[in-house]
This record gives structure tokens, sequence and C-alpha cells, in this order.
């Protein structure tokens, strides 16, 4: 079905002068001479760099290359692997014991990294209750460096996804005497880190990080020199690739693919995302609007057409879910559990009649991501077939996030990029009262998720976030659209990138030119 709606770009022309896109395509240099890579990220300004306070996914692509954290995920088996911990141990069900890696230099002449930066940022994350207390440090209780080396972490209930979810969704540590010195708004700007790359310059769409000559892995990074910048619009984005003006792009529209494939002048990654498009009501707030109903809320469900989001959107470079739980993570099935690819309207109508709701208007939020914008008219022309007017309001990413993550919102259309290779991550954040990114409340559902992360038995946990999906699917206080690919498009020149199923996951210490 077609839903008429104009594929059109978001934010063309709307770069203004403030960012210099070049001077054209890069010298045919000889071979081997090239050392440096210039990077087009969707977005506009820079904000913030730091661990320790919530970065949006343009953030994230920098600051993954700027610092490493404690651990590394191997994506292709969903396990992980030591990175700045190079072993970690559970003696008893409530402790954790990590022993850090030796040797490894904080950049700018800060000092050797230790377990005192471990224990200092964990701390600093609960004195400060930053946004991960509410998805990866739930459980600690208590942090402490015990030696240079060690660090021991007490948790308040047993946590056998503690290396996933805890050490990988907040184990990117920062560094306490450059924190102490800088204070946290300048770190924030300009972070001190740990990784293959540091950062020579930031000036609103521009960043520019040149290579880190004490980075612990010997002959990396490759390239001595990294430009980002940020343009809003896939198609400018594209366009300056395309003129030699830039030479590895994020986000393209997946419309471009199949020419750009027949091209063969580029590189294309498209990779199956760990990450879903969604839909979340808030169910915190008004208790007589009619998305209370659970039914009014299945009826859009049922009214959704994913095939179509896939199709129209994606242009196939994606695939239709109903649940949270993605290929590969245990819990995982074959999609979709509950609702069909294509919906069915007349069971929506039903269900509309069935909750006495004849229509209603709704403002629904979104980022500016374009692919999003797009997403969210499309949805909008199907459920205004069942008498739902959605009333659009289109943000930036630091406006979207001020009021989904406190909460000022009535519904949002957004997508979401999970952060460790385990079920808890694509549940407990978005689905338990204390979640940060939760506006639902059902002691029902808290008592499945927390009891799902405490058992440590694996065949009885997967039954358990079976029977949390299910839950999720006949409540639907969020409503998953697709699983995304992951697309990036780069010179044929280029060598080393491993793309990975994290929207913002994009090392380039392993990239170099041939």
């Amino acid at each position: 079905m077609s839903y008429g709606l104009s594929r059109r770009g978001f934010g063309a022309g709307a770069l203004g002068a403030g960012l210099m896109l070049g001077t054209g395509r890069a010298p045919a240099l000889a071979q081997g001479t090239r050392r440096d890579l210039r990077v087009g990220v969707f977005g506009g300004e820079f904000g913030n760099l730091s661990p320790v306070i919530r970065m949006d996914i343009q953030g994230s692509l920098v600051m993954y290359n700027v610092f490493d954290g404690l651990i590394r995920i191997n994506f292709k088996d969903h396990k992980v692997e030591p990175g700045m911990a190079l072993d970690w141990t559970n003696p008893d069900p409530l402790t954790w014991r990590l022993k850090i890696r030796e040797g490894v230099k904080w950049q700018k002449g800060y000092g050797e990294f230790t377990a005192e930066d471990v224990a200092y940022t964990f701390n600093y994350h609960m004195e400060s209750k930053s946004s991960y207390m509410g998805n990866s440090l739930f459980a600690v209780d208590t942090v402490k460096a015990d030696g240079k080396y060690v660090v021991e972490i007490k948790t308040k209930l047993p946590f056998g996804a503690f290396p996933g979810v805890s050490m990988g969704g907040a184990g990117t540590m920062i560094s306490m005497k450059a924190h102490k010195e800088m204070g946290n708004q300048a770190y924030s700007a300009m972070p001190v880190g740990n990784g293959p790359f540091q950062i020579e310059s930031k000036k609103g769409t521009e960043i520019v990080l040149v290579k880190n000559p004490d980075y612990w892995r010997p002959g990396f990074p490759k390239l001595d020199r990294l430009v980002y910048r940020a343009i809003p619009d896939s198609t400018t984005r594209l366009q300056a690739l395309q003129k030699g003006e830039l030479d590895f792009v994020t986000h393209p529209d997946p419309k471009d693919m199949t020419a750009l494939r027949k091209d063969g002048k580029f590189t294309i990654n498209s990779t199956p995302g760990w990450e879903w498009d969604y839909q979340q009501f808030n169910l915190k707030t008004k208790p007589d609007a009619p998305w209370q109903n659970k039914l009014v809320r299945q009826a859009i469900s049922y009214a959704i057409d994913r095939e179509a989001i896939v199709n129209e959107i994606y242009y196939g470079e994606g695939s239709v879910t109903d649940n949270q739980i993605p290929a590969g993570f245990m819990g995982h099935r074959t999609p979709l559990v509950k609702y069909p690819k294509n919906g069915d309207l007349k069971k929506a109508k039903e269900l509309m009649a069935q909750a006495g709701v004849k229509g209603y208007e709704v403002e629904v939020i979104t980022s500016d991501k374009d692919w999003l914008r797009k997403e969210l008219e499309l949805v909008a022309a199907m459920v205004s077939q069942i008498g739902i007017t959605y009333k659009i309001k289109n943000l930036d990413m630091g406006g979207f996030n001020n009021l989904w993550l406190n909460q000022k919102f009535d519904q949002h259309l957004e997508d979401v990029t999970i952060v460790a290779p385990d079920p808890d991550a694509c549940s407990w954040w978005f689905l338990h009262s204390k979640g940060t990114a939760s506006a639902y409340n059902s002691p029902a559902m808290d008592a499945l998720l927390d009891g799902a992360r405490s058992e440590l038995d694996p065949t009885k946990r997967e039954q358990m976030y079976h029977k949390i999906v299910d839950t999720t699917l006949e409540e639907c206080p969020t409503i998953y659209h697709c699983n995304t690919n992951n697309i990036q498009i780069y010179d044929k020149r280029l060598v080393g990138f491993d793309p990975t199923p994290q929207e913002y996951t994009e090392k380039m210490e392993t990239v170099s030119w041939t």
C-alpha cells in the first residue's frame, strides 16, 4: 500500500555559510601517502563528548574514537572481550573484580589510566545521578580501587549481565585528574581520552581529531587525522562524497543505494542493526487521555504497515519487527510475534470501537533525523485511517532529548541503538518504571524485568524474556516498527573499516588508504 508520502529531504540547503565542505576532491596522492580522512555525519553543531553525560549518536561517533572502553564487543559472537579491563571475576553473587590493563596513558600528559580513574568515573555517575544509572549502572552499590590496577564493585542484586550491560553501556572511563582540573563543562566540550585519536579542535559543525602519539596499541591508528563534519541533510552529505569533498559518510538516504551499487565507485556497507524504530506513549501523565487505554494502543499497532515503512522509508534496508529483541539475542523469536507485517485495519477499527474512542488529536515529537521525520509522516497517514490525528512536532536532538528524558511529551517516534548484547539492554531501560527512557509504570512488568536480570539460569531467563515480550505486545507502552540497517558509504581506496550493528560505533583506528 502506498500512503502518498513525498520522500523529500528535510533540511536541504540549511547548512548556511557556517560550514565549508572543502575545496573539492582530495588530490590523487601516491600510494600509501595519504593519512587523513574526512567524515560526514548527520546533525547540527557538536555538543557533549563526555562519557559521564548522555550523548547523542552524532557525538558518540566521535567519542568512541577518542576513548577505549572497559570491554570490546565481539559483535559476531555476541560476546564481550577485554578492553581496558583485561579480566573480570564474580567471586560471589554481589561482587565483581576487574583487572585493569597496565601501561595505558591518558592523552595530553594526564598520566596513567588506573583503577582510581574507574572508581572515580562510576562514583561520579552515581553522585551526579547520570542517565546511565537508569540503564547500565542500576545494580551498582559501591565502587572502590583495590590497588593501582584492580577495581572492586559491589552490586545491590545478582546481575550476570554486568560485563555486557554495565561495563559495556557505561564502561567508557574519564581521567580523574583531567576532569577535576578542567571541570565537567569544559571536559564535556574537549575531553581527554585514552583512545587512538585525540581532539585537536572543535568549532560548531566540525571536529578535528589527530593521532594519539601515546596510544597503547602499537601500529595504531593507521591515520594521522580525522575531520568530522556535521551535515543535517542526507542528500547533501552524499553529494559532498560524490564531489570528493568527503571520503566517508554515515546515514545516507536508502533510496540512493540501488544507483550507488550499480555505480561501483564506492564501498557500501549495510549491516543489520541492534536497533529499532518505535513509538512510545507517556503513560505516567494525563490519566484521562485516549492513549491510556491499551485497546487504543493496540489499534495503533494494528494500523501500522511495518513492511511499508521498511520499503518506503528504508528501501528494504531493514526488517519488520513488533518486539524489542533483535536476532542473535537471547529471547529472540522470529518476527512477527503478534502484529501482522502489513497491519490489520479492520482489527484496528474494531479495537477503537471497543475502546469507545472515535478519534482524537495528539502531539507526536521526533528529532532532527531526516529519515525519522519522513517515517513519522508515513505513520501519521496510517493512523489517520482509524481517526487519530498526529500533530507532528520536529525538534533538534537536544530539544527532543530534553522532552523525552524528562517525560514532557505525550507521544514520540524515534530510533534506539542497543548498548549491549543482552536482552536486559533491550527491555529494562524502556519498560521498567525506574528506567531512564521509560514512561510506563506497571508493577507486574517491573517484577518480570527485575526477575529476569537476576536469574542466572539461561533457559529460565530466556523464558522470562518471552513473557516480557508477550506482555509488551499486549500492553503496547511502546510500539516497534522495524530493525534498521546501518549504512556507510566510502571511497573504495579505504580499507580496514569494520562495520558494527551499533549505529553509534564506527571505530577508525584500523582504517587506512591503499
